[in-house]
């Protein structure tokens, strides 16, 4: 694969994102098993859902997307973008996340995102708004981020846009883990270097955060739990995958908090599918297809882990490896990774809006389609 210019890795970081959410969009949620036994080695996107769906139950017929679509992964990333090309403030992306609920935009969103929103719709301060959660929803959105901006100001917005969602230093930490991830290979340092200097980086971004600031209240308690957990996953090797997995669940499981029944590396939590994400994408012998097809085999959380993968092959290889022929919405997200060099967004939030709204709604349509009982009452 030749090198990657600098606007390729640049456009890369938002279609890698994009295209890792679309591949694991339709086994999110599936356990190992059933995707070896659905999907098989799970090379490639499938062109279309089997009959075989049919058999599957109700629940999980329930949640069967388009495929090709982009998931509430993509559509944050897109909108994070969009907000920071306007001029970020925390006031701003709080405009940019109510109003997108209000336009029946957002999909595929979890219950920290939504109780964040209706803290955020209700008047609440940016800083206060975040969840309790400690998990990866911040990070999966996070890797354009890291086109667009870089230093001081690349910190600050990650870790505000992070917070205001997912109110743990934690989810704000593994987020600039990311982003800082994605400057470093779009400014060419090797993958090598960048593991070497990573936890030093982000113990430096948690101790400036870890600080009282005025207006905001996130949970500061874990300290610098992820670049600790970093060190130690970065110490421990990362070039075999099965190994590294291992690691990940060893290296997580003290801190998990109730209810985490099995440390599985694509699950929500920060150092489990946030680390896996991110040092998949960092081993030395990746290859950008092979290392989300390894991911998603896994099951779990297979979008969100592979969105955030996804998004550091992009900056790494560029984008000549991602079929972007095979993503629903391709053109529109061609521009929007285009926008990150231009730094002029393709559509203004209404425009953006309505075609997420749309898409929602058809993603609502075609699960229907795949549930008539309960279209009919039976």
């Amino acid at each position: 694969m030749p090198a990657p210019t600098t606007a390729d890795r640049i456009r890369g970081s938002l279609l890698g994102l994009a295209w890792g959410d679309a591949f694991g969009c339709p086994m999110e949620g599936w356990r190992a098993g059933r995707i070896a036994d659905f999907f098989g080695d799970c090379r490639g996107l499938i062109d279309a859902w089997p009959g075989a769906a049919r058999g599957l139950p109700p629940r999980d017929r329930r949640r069967l997307r388009p495929i090709g679509l982009h998931s509430d992964d993509t559509q944050q990333a897109i909108a994070l973008v969009g907000c920071c090309l306007e001029g970020f403030s925390p006031e701003r992306w709080g405009e940019w996340l109510v109003e997108g609920f209000a336009a029946g935009a957002w999909r595929g969103f979890g219950r920290n995102f939504v109780g964040a929103v209706h803290r955020l719709r209700k008047g609440g301060a940016p800083g206060a708004a975040g969840s309790p959660s400690a998990g990866m929803g911040a990070a999966m959105r996070i890797g354009p981020l890291g086109a667009l901006l870089d230093g001081e100001t690349l910190r600050e917005t990650v870790f505000a846009a992070s917070l205001m969602t997912h109110g743990d230093i934690r989810a704000a930490a593994i987020a600039f883990a990311v982003a800082r991830t994605v400057r470093a290979l779009i400014d060419g340092r090797e993958p090598g270097v960048i593991r070497a200097a990573l936890p030093e980086l982000v113990a430096g971004a948690e101790e400036i955060w870890l600080a009282p600031r005025e207006g905001w209240t996130h949970d500061i308690s874990a300290g610098h739990q992820v670049s600790r957990g970093l060190a130690a996953l970065l110490a421990g090797g990362i070039d075999d995958p099965a190994a590294l997995r291992a690691n990940i669940a060893k290296v997580a499981r003290p801190h998990l908090a109730d209810g985490f029944t099995q440390a599985h590396p694509n699950q929500g939590f920060a150092l489990l599918g946030g680390a896996h994400g991110l040092l998949m994408a960092l081993r030395d012998d990746a290859v950008p297809g092979e290392t989300l097809a390894e991911i998603v085999r896994q099951g779990y959380d297979t979008d969100t882990v592979a969105a955030i993968a996804g998004a550091v092959l992009g900056a790494r290889f560029g984008t000549d490896w991602i079929p972007t022929a095979r993503l629903l919405d391709g053109p529109r997200l061609d521009a929007w990774a285009d926008a990150l060099i231009s730094r002029e967004a393709p559509e203004d939030r209404a425009a953006f809006f309505a075609a997420e709204a749309a898409h929602t709604a058809a993603e609502k349509r075609f699960a229907a389609e795949w549930v008539p009982e309960r279209r009919t009452g039976r």
